[in-house]
């Protein structure tokens, strides 16, 4: 039956009945005969009127059953019906949850609902699953508003809160304004997907190797391989410690040699079997301890665990392997690896990949699948005796590689009458970049002299190149004659560059109208 309200310290009281969170068989609903003999009682029970009292409206607001309380399995023999219960007159009082003008010298004490209160203890005490069943919808909210965003990665793959993985997000991207890109248009599913890639690479990132199999870090990437396509690695820690050779006494090591600088093994990475973006660095790139030579070093040990989980991957399309020092024999284990995947994008930027590896690359073109189209080799070592080992191999590839990178090379001019010669007549690079290479204004000649007769050839970067007078002309006669170019870009870097002026107003106007981008471009360069 329904419970008189009793005065208590001037205020009124319920004596009502609260129900904790219901387990197991108890979490479902009522049966229709339960709900039956639910509706009928309220119909029988007389309905209890109180006085619109401040004190008493906001107890019994806060502690209220909810509905979805009410109707669950486990309160259909309860005697207190607490919802009977209405209030007379007029809301003069102002609720404890009321707008109000909060200033920093005023800020009011507004105390927490019931279902906050609980909805706090959840987050306080979740070790993991999923969110807690029987919550709505904007509690689910609620609750992934307030977990942390720094809890282990095992313990919350299986959220599905979008508001918990856009907080990942947030503050797990190095770039913010991609959080922004992504906002209001991406379905939900890319929050998580994305959330777990962040935090797989921060866990990589950050931990110490000796201590990823304590930290169950292979099961947490076993876990993440629905989630991840893309992974982004940006700095690998060694070894904190070079043991040294047996039967010695104990020393330190200085500038100790690459065998011995050694990082986890990478062979985990073969788990993600969903991954088609890969990008790394064997290196650090937040320095919070002293420098050491070691760290910036790999092992030929690091290069095969990489390789054996790099095989692995039969969907990965895009591998980046930067700012990592690879030597030929390095570099030959890597390709070997690489041999049978379908990849489609090479990048290896800041490898200092020097003699003896221009051969190696051009032995894996030769005998590579048909699928790669862009080949990244910028800011390394490789000079024209190089070039001249990795041409063939690029002259008989099977497929076509659309874009090739050589910037910050130092190739010369005799680097660039080597490439010209291995693509003349072939489908080879609609697109090559010379930026910041070392060919003095012969070799921009050259360069020059390739878009007139290499007709596949759309795009040329020649960034921070100087160009002579004849060149100059040259280019103008070029773009003239071939109208497919579609950009060629000669901005000048550095008051080391000269670069004459090419095109005058004139002349740009006898142009063809097919070459306006390249048109403007250059007009720019002649009069800025």
């Amino acid at each position: 039956m329904l419970h008189q309200h009793q005065p208590a310290l001037g205020a009124y009281t319920f004596k009502a009945k609260y129900v904790t969170l219901p387990h197991s068989s108890e979490r479902t609903k009522m049966s229709d005969t339960n709900l039956l003999h639910l509706s009928a009682a309220w119909r029988q029970l007389p309905h209890m009127t109180a006085p619109l009292e401040r004190e008493l409206w906001n107890s019994f607001r806060t502690y209220k059953p909810s509905c979805q309380t009410q109707l669950l399995a486990s309160e259909a023999q309860r005697e207190v019906y607490v919802e009977l219960v209405s209030f007379t007159g007029g809301r003069t009082c102002r609720p404890f949850d009321s707008m109000v003008h909060l200033t920093e010298a005023n800020v009011q004490d507004v105390p927490e609902r019931l279902a906050m209160i609980v909805l706090k203890f959840l987050v306080n005490s979740f070790d993991g699953g999923p969110e807690p069943g029987a919550l709505t919808c904007c509690q689910v909210r609620e609750f992934g508003a307030l977990l942390s965003t720094e809890l282990p990665l095992l313990k919350v793959i299986d959220l599905e809160s979008e508001t918990y993985w856009r907080r990942v997000v947030w503050c797990y991207a190095s770039d913010s304004l991609s959080y922004h890109e992504h906002d209001y248009l991406t379905p939900g599913r890319f929050w998580k997907q994305h959330g777990v890639e962040l935090k797989l690479a921060r866990m990589i990132e950050q931990q110490d190797p000796q201590y990823w199999e304590l930290e169950g870090l292979e099961d947490a990437v076993k876990k993440s391989a629905p989630f991840v396509n893309d992974l982004c690695i940006e700095q690998l820690r060694s070894y904190t410690t070079v043991e040294p050779i047996e039967d010695y006494e104990a020393y330190s090591i200085r500038n100790a040699p690459d065998e011995l600088c050694n990082h986890g093994s990478l062979a985990i990475l073969g788990h993600l079997v969903n991954l088609t973006s890969l990008s790394l660095v064997f290196g650090v790139k937040n320095w919070t301890k002293s420098y050491h030579n070691r760290y910036s070093k790999c092992s030929l040990a690091d290069i095969e665990n990489l390789g054996r989980g790099v095989q692995k991957l039969e969907q990965l399309k895009k591998l980046n392997l930067s700012h990592t020092r690879l030597n030929a024999s390095k570099l030959r284990i890597l390709l070997e690896f690489l041999t049978p995947i379908k990849l489609e994008t090479l990048r290896l930027t800041h490898c200092q990949l020097a003699t003896g590896c221009g051969g190696i690359l051009g032995r894996f073109l030769s005998r590579f699948q048909p699928s790669l189209t862009h080949l990244d080799l910028s800011n390394n070592r490789l000079d024209a005796p190089e070039l001249d080992q990795l041409c063939p191999g690029l002259a008989v590839y099977q497929g076509v590689v659309d874009r090739l990178d050589l910037s910050y090379n130092p190739i010369g001019e005799a680097g660039v009458l080597i490439l010209g010669g291995a693509i003349k007549g072939r489908a080879q690079l609609s697109e090559l970049n010379f930026t910041g290479c070392q060919m003095g204004v012969e070799g921009s000649f050259r360069v020059i002299q390739l878009l007139s007769f290499h007709w596949p050839l759309r795009k040329v970067s020649l960034n921070c190149v100087p160009i002579s007078p004849e060149g100059g002309a040259k280019l103008v006669q070029v773009l003239h004659e071939n109208i497919h170019i579609e950009d060629v870009q000669l901005t000048d870097r550095g008051p080391q560059f000269f670069i004459c002026p090419l095109v005058t107003d004139r002349e740009a106007r006898r142009l063809p109208a097919t070459n306006l981008c390249v048109i403007y471009l250059v007009s720019w360069i002649s009069f800025s």
